[in-house]
């Protein structure tokens, strides 16, 4: 989903005065793993596997993804991102195309408090 879906998402939230959504970032390295790797796993599964923890762990949604030529982002949102973070956490370090992605952990809306994380080699 699109940039501006997202804008206008906590836009809307916010002129109804709901709270602020939990976000969990992940930038995909789309440039420096073995070509393996891109050749055999493939963003459609990845995110298949995202949704199933997320709706298993009833902790938030799967938004969609933006790629670009050198990331891939994956947008995921839920009332507590520590939580979210913990049912997809097993999910990204077994799949290959998540080696070396960067997660960002925020406790609220664009803006809001966050801590990052590194994914090493599986």
């Amino acid at each position: 989903m699109g940039f501006l879906r997202r804008l206008f998402r906590a836009h809307d939230r916010a002129a109804q005065g709901q709270a602020a959504q939990h976000a969990v970032l992940v930038y995909l390295d789309g440039a420096s793993l073995p070509t393996e790797v891109y050749a055999r796993y493939d963003l459609a599964t990845l995110e298949d596997r995202l949704h199933a923890a997320i709706e298993g762990g009833g902790v938030g949604e799967y938004d969609g993804n933006d790629v670009g030529p050198a990331e891939t982002t994956l947008y995921m949102y839920g009332p507590d991102a520590e939580k979210l973070f913990c049912a997809i956490e097993p999910v990204l370090r077994a799949y290959p195309l998540c080696t070396k992605a960067r997660v960002a952990i925020r406790m609220g809306d664009a803006g809001a408090p966050q801590r990052e994380t590194k994914l090493s080699a599986a």
